[in-house]
C-alpha cells in the first residue's frame, strides 16, 4: 500500500470515529417531557454557574448551595409593582401544589437587583410573605456578573428618574430558571405563566 492510500484509509478510519461518536453523543441525549407549555424551555445539559457569594437572608448563597435539591431562581426587586409579586406569588401556588401531591418543592431564590433599597431585613420580610421557604439574597452589578454571563440577566436601575418619595423603576430580567440537583441549569419559564401549566411543567421536569 503507497503512502497516499495509507493516508486515505486513515482519515477515512478517522471520520468513521468521529461520526461514530457524534451518533452516540446524539443516541443517549435524554428526551424532553412531554406536554410541556410553549412558555418553557427544557435544557437536557444546561450550564453551571461560575462562582458567587451573596448574602441572603438565610446566610450567604454560593453555587453550592444549587446543589443536592431542585431551585427556582429568579430576580427582580421588593418595589417592582407587578412582575415580581405575580411570581412569587405563582411559585408559592407551585410550591403548595407540590406539597399537596406529597413531594418536596423546589426551594425558591428570589435575588434582589436592587440592594440600595432591598436590605436583607426588608427581603427577611417580603420573601416570607409569599412562603416561609422562600430565600431573598441582594446582588450588587458585581455580584450579577455570574449570571449575567450564563443566564443572559440583566438590571437597569433608573435612580435619576426618581419621584417625590425617592422611588424608581427598574428594568429587569423576569424570567424563572429552574436548577437540578447538580446545580445546572433545566429549564427556563418565560412569563406570563399560569399556576397549573408552570407545576406540571416542573413536575414533569423533576419525574424525567
Amino acid at each position: 500500500m503507497t503512502r497516499s492510500s495509507s493516508s486515505v484509509v486513515f482519515l477515512f478510519c478517522t471520520a468513521l470515529l468521529i461520526l461514530g461518536g457524534l451518533g452516540l453523543f446524539f443516541w443517549y441525549q435524554p428526551a424532553p417531557p412531554r406536554g410541556l407549555g410553549d412558555r418553557t424551555q427544557w435544557l437536557a445539559q444546561g450550564p453551571s454557574l461560575p462562582p458567587f457569594s451573596l448574602p441572603s437572608t438565610q446566610g450567604t448563597l454560593t453555587r453550592e448551595s444549587l446543589s443536592g435539591h431542585w431551585t427556582f431562581l429568579l430576580f427582580g426587586y421588593t418595589h417592582c409593582p407587578d412582575v415580581c409579586p405575580t411570581d412569587l406569588a405563582l411559585l408559592a401556588s407551585v410550591s403548595r401544589s407540590f406539597k399537596r401531591a406529597g413531594h418536596t418543592a423546589p426551594q425558591v431564590i428570589f435575588v434582589s437587583v436592587d440592594p440600595g433599597r432591598d436590605s436583607l431585613s426588608v427581603l427577611g420580610r417580603y420573601t416570607p410573605a409569599f412562603d416561609p421557604s422562600f430565600i431573598g439574597a441582594q446582588a450588587t452589578t458585581a455580584q450579577l456578573a455570574p449570571f449575567t454571563q450564563s443566564l443572559g440577566i440583566y438590571a437597569v436601575l433608573h435612580e435619576h428618574e426618581k419621584d417625590g418619595r425617592g422611588n424608581y423603576p427598574v428594568d429587569h430580567s423576569s424570567t424563572i430558571f429552574l436548577f437540578n440537583p447538580s446545580g445546572r441549569l433545566q429549564a427556563s419559564f418565560q412569563v406570563p405563566q399560569v399556576p397549573d401549566q408552570l407545576f406540571h411543567d416542573a413536575q414533569a421536569i423533576l419525574a424525567n
